[in-house]
């Protein structure tokens, strides 16, 4: 069969696993004429869907990890290792340093997100975004590690999807005796779950011994324990932060021209 000469150029910008996916499907039916280049500045990238697992105990840390390299080949793409430091729209290019320009037709950015919390004081230092993902994967194991022989007190802060499945994950991990804390600022946990889905796994919280408090925002993060608004210390060796706030640090969007 006759191939098509490389005429148009699609580059993918970050190795999310919303690329990791589109690599899968092109390897399974590429577009003829189109050479597909991905940019990321690691050849592996962490699946957050298995993170919960990861955290419960199921899988191991290096299961997480995408093999960029491997996808990148069975779908016949280019990979360029190195961080994309700006797009000129103008001129179809991508810049990334120490290379010469990537011209491109489409460029899809799947850069990451974060789910810190600036505006929180002291959450910075004392607590854990679980995005990005690879930074709180290994802290997690590192405390993981160590809570079998100590005190086990982890506070999640935001009672959403995210921040329940986690909390569960926590206490199955730590196992009885654990002291696992859900902190919601709002009246009502998992505000966007329908009231059956809500009501099993409050069921779950309870079977396995997390503690739930709404109305109580948090104030602070200090070591060893989260400060809410009303004056209380919630005990916490371990803070995480489930949610979703912005794209990842060091990993900003590139700037456009």
């Amino acid at each position: 069969m006759q191939q098509l000469p490389l005429t148009r150029d699609l580059v993918l910008i970050g190795g999310g696993h919303a690329h990791a996916l589109a690599l899968r499907m092109w390897a399974m039916d590429p577009l003829p004429g189109v050479r597909l280049t991905l940019i990321s500045p690691d050849p592996t990238a962490a699946y957050s869907g298995m993170l919960p697992g990861h955290v419960a105990g199921h899988y191991p840390r290096a299961a997480l990890q995408m093999d960029l390299v491997q996808l990148a080949r069975h779908a016949g793409a280019r990979l360029i290792l190195g961080r994309a430091g700006g797009i000129d729209r103008a001129a179809g290019q991508i810049h990334v340093p120490g290379r010469a320009p990537i011209g491109y037709d489409i460029c899809s950015i799947d850069i990451g997100i974060t789910s810190d919390m600036p505006s929180l004081p002291g959450f910075a230092a004392h607590a854990h975004p679980a995005k990005p993902l690879d930074a709180f994967a290994d802290a997690w194991e590192d405390f993981a590690a160590r809570a079998a022989a100590g005190a086990r007190q982890v506070a999640v802060i935001g009672a959403g999807a995210a921040g329940v499945e986690l909390a569960l994950a926590a206490a199955y991990r730590l196992g009885p005796g654990a002291e696992v804390t859900l902190v919601e600022a709002g009246a009502e946990p998992l505000p966007l779950l329908g009231a059956g889905a809500r009501a099993r796994l409050l069921r779950h919280l309870d079977r396995l011994g997390v503690r739930l408090l709404t109305g109580c925002p948090a104030a602070a993060v200090e070591p060893g324990a989260v400060l809410l608004q009303d004056g209380r210390r919630i005990p916490s060796q371990f803070t995480l932060g489930p949610r979703a706030r912005s794209r990842r640090p060091g990993s900003r969007t590139p700037a456009c021209t």
